[in-house]
Parts: C-alpha cells; structure tokens; sequence
C-alpha cells in the first residue's frame, strides 16, 4: 500500500473517531447506528404470563421473561446465556431489568409511588457483558422506555404485579474491529491492488482507469442471476475524463456504460454519467416505488441504480442478452 493510501485512510480513521466521541451518546440514545456501534431497535407489548423473544442478530435474542410480579429483561446469545446479567445492582429486587408492578406503587400499595419505594420507574438501562470471556463485543448496553403498563394485586399489603406493558427498547452492540475495518476500508475512495488486478483481469481498457466518482468504490452484485459473482466500478476515460461504469459479469465479460452515444431507445445519455451523485445495486424488487414509474420489466437478477439525489434516476438491468436502461423519474430537467 503506497504512502498516500496509508494517510487518506489515516484520515477517514480520524474523521471516524472524531463522529464517535462526539455522537455516540446521542445516536445510542436515538437508536441509531454509528461508526463504533450497531443500534437495535425492539417495540411491542406483552400481557399475562406470556414471554416476548426478538431476533437481534448477532446471534442474540431480546426477551422479556414472565417473573412473580411482571417480566425480567434478558439478552439472551446463541448458547442462551443472559448477557444482561451484568446490570447493577446484582442484589435486590429493584435491578433496572425487572419490570415489577410494586416498583409503582407506595409501600402500603395504596397508590402511585411517590417516591417511597426506591426503585427504577419508567426508563430502564441495561448493561452487557459476557464474564466467560471468549471473543464478545465488549460494553454492549440498552435501554427500554415503558409506554403504558397495567397492574393487579392494587389491595393494601399485597404487592402489585405487571400484568400488562407496551414498550420501546433498544440494544446497542459495539462493532467488532473487523466490521470496523471493514467499514473503514468502504469509505475509501482508493483501489486496492486486488480489486485493480481483477478490474483489469476482467477485461478493462487500459483507455479508462477506474476512479471513485461516485461512492462506494465498487459495487458488488449478480446481474444475470447465474450464481456468478458480478460488480460495477465507475471509470473515467483517460483521453477526456469522460464519467462512466465497466460492469463486469463472472469475471470475464466487461461492458462500458456512459461513455459513448446512449443504446437504441434509451434517453441515458453519456452527459448523466457525469451528473451521478449516487449508485446502488441489489435485487429489481428491492428497488423504490417511484410514483408514476411502471418499474422494471420483470425478471431475476440485480439492477444498478444511478440518480441524481431528488432529481432523476435510472436503472441499469440484464434482459437475457444485453444490459438495458430504464428511466425512473425526472424532476428537474439537466
């Protein structure tokens, strides 16, 4: 890797922490993913003795378990050991991941706690962490918000139960270092000597060098829906810096799009190409509902999407024999 790749990578890391320090709290509290962390979001509601479970990934389940007197909040992992066990405190029953009916109710349970019983109310946080070591993402956390809630057992002496509660919650994961890296490596507008080697392996003119004009870099895909691993790489051709896209199918066959006149019947013209302010590639019946848009003909394989943002927008598509064009929407004329 040269030394200018080293310090532009050098300086999305910096950028990268610097978002981290400054919104990590803020992005956790709104459950939202950032550069250090992953955001889960989990609502619902659960009433009696039932059990609410929620996927997570990671290999990991959200679960609110019926307990005596409402649900205890767990984060279960693929072995079923409860991460949220690290809550404080370990002793007593006023833990923040116990949802318990008395924690509302004064100490003679005859009405709302004032403040009497000292226990969590309506805002829960929770701690993760995995005592057995062993590879973890490490500082996991999570909060759950109670939106409504309904008791039983309301007779001086007795103490309430939960018996009913609607919820908002959320399980923020730390990032590995490799997703980190991973992500990192994605904001790069700089070609690994990998990537360049298979972009010119599969057929790339030496007339045009690949150049990140649009981000990310590469897009990865299967056009035709062969099983053949296919990806898209803007290019830029040398003689006038003319904006275009090589895509290439199974590593063998590139075709260049952009750069010369547009097909027969397609208004893409190379002049767009130069315009594009953004790509994405995935399956056509993933693609956005434009209004108006009768949308691709049907058929398997992924599409690649350019636009420009609110503007305009067109998908790039295999027919079967040859690449297509399909043009979405335009709302501002060039």
């Amino acid at each position: 890797m040269s030394i200018a790749t080293i310090a532009e990578r050098a300086l999305i890391l910096l950028a990268i922490g610097m978002l981290a320090l400054t919104g990590a709290n803020a992005d956790a509290d709104n459950c939202q993913s950032g550069p250090m962390h992953h955001a889960v979001p989990v609502s619902g509601e659960v009433s009696g003795a039932r059990q609410f479970a929620s996927d997570l990934g990671f290999g990991w389940t959200f679960q609110l378990a019926p307990a005596p007197h409402g649900w205890d909040i767990n984060v279960l992992d693929e072995s079923g050991y409860n991460l949220a066990l690290a809550t404080l405190p370990v002793h007593g029953d006023t833990n923040p991941r116990f949802l318990y009916g008395w924690h509302f109710r004064n100490s003679a349970n005859t009405g709302p706690n004032e403040g009497d019983v000292n226990a969590p109310q309506r805002e829960r946080r929770f701690t993760l962490n995995d005592p057995r070591g062993g590879a973890f993402r490490e500082n996991g956390l999570g909060w759950l918000d109670i939106v409504d809630f309904g008791l039983a057992d309301l007779q001086p002496g007795e103490r309430a139960r939960m018996v009913y509660l609607r919820f908002n919650a959320c399980v923020v994961v730390p990032k590995t270092d490799e997703e980190r890296a991973r992500e990192l490596d994605a904001l790069s507008p700089v070609y690994i000597d990998d990537e360049l080697e298979l972009i010119r392996t599969c057929g790339l003119d030496l007339a045009y060098r690949p150049e990140a004009w649009v981000m990310p870099r590469l897009l990865n895909g299967d056009f035709d829906a062969d099983g053949a691993h296919d990806f898209a790489v803007p290019i830029v051709r040398e003689a006038d810096g003319q904006h275009g896209i090589a895509i290439c199918r199974a590593g063998t066959w590139t075709s260049i799009h952009g750069i010369d006149d547009a097909p027969p019947g397609s208004d893409l013209v190379p002049g767009y190409f130069n315009q594009v302010e953004a790509w994405s590639l995935g399956p056509r019946d993933a693609l956005p509902a434009y209004v108006g848009d009768p949308g691709l003909p049907a058929g398997a394989g992924d599409a690649l999407t350019i636009e420009r943002i609110e503007k305009s927008a067109y998908s790039l598509y295999w027919d079967g024999t040859a690449f297509r064009s399909h043009h979405h929407y335009t709302l501002v004329e060039p």
